[in-house]
């Protein structure tokens, strides 16, 4: 799939540096504003001064501001453009209605692994601007398009406030083997692989068996009176099944509030 050629970006903090990176890696021109930085800290990246500037550079926008500055940045602009908003709760109607006349609107929700070329993303847009986003992403990691836009809030709360989850866990197990008498680095390196590892298998098993279910897999590694199934009943006595799903639907909850303003 050819790639967009020029992207602009507004905002380059940590999502928006992020897209910067990875559209930088793939050969696409960027153009950046940033009204916190007086020099470009991303290879690759031109620091333009104004959001004219930009503009008049590109005809694709990427908005990775905070999401109440989303609307202000959009009426800014004075010619129609193709913008792609990344911020939680700014819904599809607020950047068209504030956006100028004749752009293309896109609500998009990535997350931070896809500057490593393994992000999760999904996306809402009129059927004109599809092969827009799929361009610009393409090669960033894996995509869905949803029907409807109510599901980019629980978008947010699973996959873009997800690589945090697992940070937790990661650091958790962790200290699990630091408590055990492990040094912090073998602890780590092994947390690490085990996680990575047990996804890299599980894929592979899915691309043999599509309905394949984690549960079933967990349970090729769960014998009877063995030490993982101790394992699992201490996870889940201290509620961790639970407040997984509490804390998707609290970032859920979070990203509806947002977007109320």
């Amino acid at each position: 799939m050819n790639s967009i050629e020029t992207v602009g970006i507004v905002g380059l903090g940590k999502m928006g540096g992020a897209i910067a990176s990875a559209l930088v890696k793939k050969g696409t021109k960027v153009y950046g504003f940033d009204p916190n930085l007086k020099e470009s800290h991303l290879e690759g990246v031109v620091l333009v001064k104004t959001l004219e500037a930009i503009r008049n550079e590109t005809e694709v926008i990427v908005i990775a501001v905070k999401p109440n500055l989303v609307v202000p940045v959009l009426k800014e602009f004075s010619k129609p453009a193709t913008f792609v908003s990344i911020a939680a709760g700014i819904s599809f109607s607020q950047i068209t209605e504030n956006a100028p006349s004749g752009s293309l609107a896109v609500r998009v929700m990535p997350n931070l692994p896809l500057v490593a070329e393994r992000g999760a993303f999904a996306y809402f847009c009129e059927d004109n601007a599809v092969t827009n986003v799929e361009q610009l992403f393409y090669g960033m990691g894996t995509g869905i398009r949803v029907a409807k836009e109510s599901l980019m809030d629980a978008v947010t709360g699973l996959s873009g406030s997800g690589p945090a989850y697992v940070l937790t866990f990661l650091q958790a197990m962790t200290e699990g083997g630091l408590q055990e008498g492990l040094s912090y680095e073998e602890s780590l390196s092994l947390a690490m692989e085990t996680i990575e590892g047990t996804l890299a298998y599980f894929r592979s098993l899915r691309k043999e068996d599509k309905n394949l279910h984690p549960m079933e897999v967990k349970n090729w590694v769960t014998s009877p009176g063995g030490t993982t199934i101790h394992g699992l009943d201490a996870l889940e006595r201290g509620g961790f099944s639970t407040a997984v799903r509490d804390a998707i639907h609290r970032a859920t909850e979070r990203s509806k509030e947002l977007g109320k303003g």
